[in-house]
């Protein structure tokens, strides 16, 4: 499953998570559309330690989506190894609703 972003109709520009309006040109977006995007572009990450009752700590990383944006906070299967690394993004349900996450493109 892949992540859906919003993308305004008026102008092109795409955001996430949806807006009321849209950023770049102030068009109303209850007529945004969604679109799929399945990859994404490493900016940066943080690793959040294990709570108690955790099985392993978070990652937590920026990406860009690909290939026209936007930037979005998703969190990852497995630390990454670099800056500018590929992502694969999908879907995962959490606490009923739709979250994206990543996880490293096979070379």
């Amino acid at each position: 499953m892949s992540v859906n972003v919003f993308e305004c109709q008026a102008c092109g520009h795409r955001v996430y998570p949806a807006r009321l309006w849209c950023p770049a040109c102030g068009q109303d977006q209850n007529q945004a559309r969604e679109i799929a995007v399945q990859a994404a572009e490493l900016l940066a990450w943080t690793e959040m330690p294990a709570r108690p009752g955790d099985a392993a700590s978070a990652v937590i990383a920026t990406v860009r989506a690909l290939p026209d944006g936007p930037q979005m906070v998703v969190r990852l299967d497995a630390p990454p190894s670099h800056a500018g690394q590929r992502l694969h993004l999908f879907a995962r349900t959490m606490q009923g609703r739709a979250l994206p996450w990543a996880r490293a493109t096979p070379h």
